[in-house]
């Protein structure tokens, strides 16, 4: 935190006071740059001024972008508040990916910026990271059109990278998730965990937050994701909708299960001593419980297998995406389109019950 420290009529910029117990420890501190140590000595003696006066000529100064670059845009991004309104998670994860863009860019203009030169960036990375690359280019670019910095968006006309390594983290099966039932029983912290997760459908840095003074008088557990700032709504105590009554067991397992692990407090899944659980944390536990149950499955599994079960139950993708939280549509009917396939060989349940109840018997005659 930048300070101004006054002695006398001698202004000291940048000075941090750092005081543990009767030792005070002093630090040129100019934002951006890294720390660095002044004697231990009162501001106002002649060797703390050198050595302040020196800190301050050797430190080095912060170059600009230059005006109308892809540097500039990037440096502008970063204080708008479409940037700073994202979780700290995820701004953290986009920074990383805008420094290197900044790196290669240089001084190269906005208005030179082709739809190839972001093809080649993304040529040189690995399928995930291309991905994650083209959501930041994306994300510029769009803010650059909203300050009327480009008239054209060239990202558009740029290919996806194809993710060729798998699916990501792969949804729990029926079976697996009756393998890790049997192996952890109702009582135990892993299970109230896992169907809370499969239940909610949400990513575990929600999760770790969700609590009874979330469920309204309809009987909705609503709850304000972190990574999108929207809401999602997941059916608690309410009758269910129709793609979601074959749910009713897994959601009478939920409610016995979080009855048996309650402790008081305010979240659902908090620690003995009251503290909210860390995501981490649980994303660890329920991969090694999974393990120990005889399965390799992630926490983000149980988002994608609640995806399923509404799909397969004729959810459309707004159903779907108001339960788990999905923004992204195109994600969704990635499951939807899925199930119509299944469902189109295998109809409906209630199709195959129809199919499978006893049919009077004919006798035909014989010719």
């Amino acid at each position: 935190m930048r300070r101004q420290i006054r002695e006398t009529c001698v202004t000291l910029r940048h000075v941090q006071t750092i005081r543990k117990g009767s030792t005070v420890y002093r630090y040129l501190r100019i934002p951006g740059k890294p720390r660095i140590r002044l004697p231990d000595l009162p501001m106002d003696h002649p060797d703390f001024l050198t050595a302040y006066a020196t800190a301050m000529r050797d430190a080095p100064t912060k170059v600009r972008a230059p005006i109308g670059s892809i540097a500039a845009l990037i440096e502008t991004f970063m204080r708008s508040e479409r940037y700073l309104s994202l979780s700290q998670s995820y701004r953290m994860k986009l920074r990383k990916h805008c420094d290197a863009i900044r790196d290669q860019a240089e001084d190269a203009q906005l208005r030179h910026l082709r739809p190839e030169d972001i093809q080649a960036d993304l040529a040189a990375l690995t399928p995930v990271g291309a991905r994650d690359r083209m959501k930041a280019w994306r994300k510029l670019c769009d803010y650059a059109l909203e300050v009327q910095l480009i008239k054209v968006d060239p990202t558009v006309s740029v290919r996806r990278a194809k993710y060729v390594g798998g699916e990501g983290f792969l949804p729990w099966s029926a079976d697996q998730i009756a393998a890790y039932r049997a192996h952890w029983p109702i009582g135990t912290t892993q299970r109230a965990a896992m169907e809370l997760l499969y239940w909610t459908g949400s990513r575990v840095s929600d999760v770790v937050m969700l609590g009874k003074g979330m469920i309204d008088r309809q009987g909705v557990l609503t709850y304000r994701q972190q990574k999108t700032k929207t809401e999602a709504y997941v059916p608690w105590t309410c009758t269910l909708p129709a793609h979601a009554a074959r749910g009713v067991g897994d959601r009478d397992m939920l409610h016995d299960a979080l009855k048996a692990s309650d402790n008081g407090h305010m979240t659902f899944l908090a620690t003995r001593e009251g503290r909210t659980r860390s995501h981490k944390s649980l994303g660890h536990m329920i991969a090694e419980a999974a393990s120990d149950a005889g399965f390799d499955r992630s926490a983000h599994g149980l988002r994608k297998s609640r995806a399923v079960f509404l799909a397969e139950g004729g959810a459309n993708p707004h159903q779907i995406g108001a339960w788990t939280g999905h923004l992204s549509l195109s994600e969704v009917q990635h499951y939807t389109k899925s199930a119509s396939r299944k469902l189109a060989v295998i109809g409906t349940e209630q199709d195959q019950n129809s199919v499978n109840s006893p049919q009077p018997t004919v006798n035909r005659q014989s010719k």
